[in-house]
């Protein structure tokens, strides 16, 4: 028994979080509970909610009801209605996490266009629409009118200083098919330039989040590494999250030198369940080690595990994270990380304490067992 003793620690980095998507996947509030809980066990701070994507829409908005109506797997089963979202929020709180909510746009919106189908932009082949559709669509002025009645109500919902715009994947092809687009770029002077059509939807999504609210406390918008691909230059307010495992090391070190904050994930991908011990690559990750100066490392703000649900739902996404995500979690808190022998007994531990706490954190050294 332990009667005195004093504890001096701090974190290395201030973000320290975990992408959850359930818009491919719908996951219950109780699910997202249990994440949270096992979030706070090893001082992550941060859940990026993934809310949306092409698949479904489970966010219940006042502003725009029918989005979740036609949009969710289940207008009742699968969403997250006001109240549910606003426990959620005050659940995390008290446990030291931040809820930061991601609507990626203007891709992955396919469900947007279930109740609202002229917002996203119609796919041509010639001269004939293919009866496809894809992004949203930046020559209409009414998509960032509706964009910002929307980002209003998430903004007031969350009260966060940040939300995540999304950014990522593009389908361009579509908007270079499209007549409608195809004039608007000719107006605008772009020269049939996609990536100035990118940067110009990317630039008016982010002065439209930065216009709501109180201008002394703006929030700052976060997007994907794409952006940096079509030459983003942006607010530096903005904050780049390097989310691809391939050379986010050469994407990092091109974001800082932008001078824009990054969050990096990388190789942090807890859906990929590898071979046993895979927690290993996440240990060996070094988020400041990708080749910048001193200087450029100190925009680095944190750094995120990823959790997408393409495969991934309630009945197996506590032991895809657990406990391996307490490898990213350490490497976010620590800045020198121990031998693999001496995390790896650490590791079977917290998993025994993780179990004993109800949260099905997979074996993930092999043979062995946790005394009652």
């Amino acid at each position: 028994m332990i009667f005195k003793g004093s504890v001096e620690d701090s974190p290395l980095f201030l973000h320290r979080g975990i992408l959850l998507d359930t818009g491919r996947n719908f996951m219950p509030v109780e699910t997202l509970r249990k994440i949270i809980d096992s979030m706070a066990m090893v001082k992550m701070n941060v859940l990026h909610w993934h809310i949306t994507d092409d698949q479904s829409f489970p966010f219940v908005s006042t502003t725009y009801p029918e989005l979740s109506d036609k949009g969710a797997y289940h207008p009742q089963i699968c969403t997250y209605d006001e109240i549910e979202v606003t426990d959620l929020l005050e659940f995390a709180r008290l446990r030291g996490v931040r809820i930061i909510p991601e609507f990626d746009t203007p891709a992955h919106t396919l469900s947007w266009g279930k109740a609202y189908p002229d917002l996203l932009t119609k796919c041509y082949e010639g001269s004939d629409p293919t009866g496809q559709l894809g992004p949203l669509n930046p020559a209409n002025d009414s998509t960032f009118d509706f964009l910002k009645n929307l980002f209003t109500e998430v903004t007031s919902r969350f009260h966060d200083n940040y939300i995540h715009l999304g950014g990522n994947e593009i389908n361009v092809a579509c908007w270079n098919s499209n007549p409608e687009i195809v004039e608007f770029m000719q107006k605008m002077g772009f020269s049939g330039k996609t990536s100035q059509l990118v940067n110009y939807y990317t630039s008016k999504v982010v002065e439209t989040v930065k216009s709501i609210g109180d201008p002394k406390a703006a929030i700052t918008p976060i997007l994907y590494q794409e952006v940096l691909d079509h030459g983003y230059q942006g607010d530096e307010n903005t904050v780049i999250h390097v989310w691809k495992t391939s050379d986010w090391k050469g994407y990092t070190k091109k974001a800082t030198k932008k001078k824009f904050n990054v969050i990096v994930s990388g190789d942090w991908n807890l859906n990929d369940l590898g071979d046993e011990n895979d927690w290993m690559k996440y240990y060996r990750q070094n988020i400041i080690d990708f080749g910048g100066s001193v200087q450029d490392a100190s925009l680095v703000i944190g750094g995120e595990a990823t959790m997408w649900s393409t495969r991934v739902d309630e009945t197996n996404v506590i032991t895809l994270a657990w406990p391996r995500g307490a490898a990213v979690a350490e490497r976010l808190w620590s800045r020198s990380p121990e031998t693999n022998e001496k995390f790896s007994q650490r590791l079977g531990e917290l998993r025994c304490r993780m179990l004993y706490n109800n949260i099905e954190a997979h074996p993930v050294n092999g043979p062995g067992f946790c005394p009652v």
